[in-house]
């Protein structure tokens, strides 16, 4: 269970990191970003994330786009075999994701 929060918490941790983002390259994949509540991102339905961040990976930039990917698949294992995720790449793909948004989001 520890694994699963721990996917969980990192992939909702990265919505927020969106809603303001700027500059005319990262402006499409921001405002997605902005549309999101973060609020309805519940961390209990592990479906509902992935679906959720499923979304942002399709319109992510090819930067961050393999880390999207990774956290969507992390999160799929999260229904079918949550001893087998990684934390180690969701945390890496997390902080990939967030340093990406710092420096083209506002």
């Amino acid at each position: 269970m520890k694994r699963l929060m721990t996917g969980v918490v990192a992939a909702a941790m990265l919505v927020p990191a969106l809603t303001a983002c700027g500059g005319d390259d990262a402006q499409e994949f921001c405002e997605a970003g902005e549309e999101l509540d973060s609020a309805a991102f519940d961390v209990s339905d592990p479906d509902a994330a992935k679906d959720l961040l499923q979304d942002l990976a399709d319109q992510a930039p090819d930067d961050i786009k393999g880390d999207f990917d990774t956290m969507v698949e992390q999160l799929e294992l999260a229904s079918s075999d949550p001893a087998s995720i990684d934390t180690t790449a969701v945390t890496e793909a997390s902080a990939n994701i967030e340093e990406w948004t710092t420096e083209n989001c506002n």
